[in-house]
């Protein structure tokens, strides 16, 4: 693999409010692999046309923009370029993406969210536009084909951001979390899981770009709700169903007997992952006539699907959910169905 880069999360900063920024101080989450493949399936069958460039390109604008500031990253027409090149392995090896070798990727953790990364960091080095294709041949190599385009390179433009899009607070950082995270070469591992930081931004690019594409079906019929003032609340469903679609493809076990019993998982599946805080104000376990959560997190819509996929497993019933957004956070109230006979 060509020259040692070390591979440490010392230069993370992990919080005890459930924000996670990356060494160069953007927000990022701790995700699974399969977690987010199964996210983006489901994301993907809701439209009426593919993700397919869309998450690629997403990940590329997001990157590129991660990249203007930092000096690590910057070089002179003559001097330079190689240690930016050794900066840029090592933040692909660091936030768990896989290797960047050249052209190759190994060890790929997604394979559009790689070759989107792999993308912007080919342009920022040589300071132009590629057309991009690439070559799958296993599941730990892929190969990208980068051909140059004409023009001018224009920068990559910033998400537009819906009042829905992030609901976190400013960090107040008093004390940090020690994630239990198995680093091997060019990967690490969270329980068996293999895992990776996703930057919040691609996520927020990826919803920016989904605005206004007709949807193919009401995402969820467990959806009741969702208040006027939410922006294109389409997308926001869409996002929701997602998230609780990659949930129930877990095994992840919940047994709940009162109110409090939420906040062990709560803590240990988004709080320890960068998703934020959620508040339980209200549970059917404790006699009230619904739940009611609270979500501050960088990334509320992914939560509140999470969310919704964690009550129904510890209930083990369907559910009618209503949203509303203020200035507190994105609240979510979730309702046992009543049959009328």
């Amino acid at each position: 693999m060509g020259e040692s880069v070390s591979h440490s999360l010392e230069a993370f900063t992990f919080g005890v409010d459930g924000l996670f920024f990356d060494p160069i101080g953007q927000p990022c989450v701790l995700i699974g692999t399969v977690e987010f493949q199964n996210f983006c399936h489901v994301l993907d069958e809701t439209f009426d046309t593919p993700l397919g460039r869309r998450l690629i390109y997403a990940a590329t604008d997001s990157e590129e923009r991660s990249l203007s500031a930092p000096k690590m990253f910057q070089f002179g027409r003559w001097f330079g370029r190689r240690r930016a090149e050794r900066a840029l392995r090592q933040r692909a090896k660091s936030m768990g993406w896989g290797w960047f070798e050249g052209r190759q990727i190994l060890s790929p953790a997604h394979d559009g969210l790689t070759v989107g990364f792999s993308l912007a960091h080919a342009e920022h080095l040589s300071k132009s536009r590629y057309e991009l294709e690439w070559n799958q041949r296993s599941p730990e190599l892929i190969q990208t084909i980068l051909n140059p385009k004409q023009g001018a390179m224009v920068p990559a433009p910033q998400a537009h951001r819906l009042n829905w899009s992030d609901t976190s607070k400013e960090a107040t950082l008093l004390g940090t979390l020690d994630l239990e995270l198995d680093v091997r070469e060019v990967a690490f591992f969270s329980g068996d899981a293999r895992s990776f930081f996703l930057p919040t931004n691609v996520l927020h690019h990826l919803i920016s770009g989904l605005r206004g594409r007709p949807v193919r079906r009401k995402p969820s019929s467990s959806i009741a709700h969702i208040g006027e003032e939410f922006e294109e609340p389409n997308v926001f469903a869409a996002i929701v169903h997602a998230a609780m679609g990659a949930y129930k493809r877990t095994d992840h076990p919940l047994f709940l007997q009162a109110r409090q019993d939420w906040d062990g998982h709560l803590q240990s599946r988004l709080t320890m992952r960068g998703f934020g805080k959620v508040e339980v104000q209200k549970s059917l376990l404790d006699g009230d006539d619904h739940t009611r959560f609270l979500i501050r997190s960088p990334l509320p819509a992914f939560v509140a699907g999470t969310l919704l996929g964690m009550w129904q497993r510890a209930h083990g019933k369907r559910c009618l959910v209503t949203f509303g957004l203020d200035a507190s956070g994105l609240t979510v109230e979730v309702r046992e169905p009543v049959v009328d006979y």
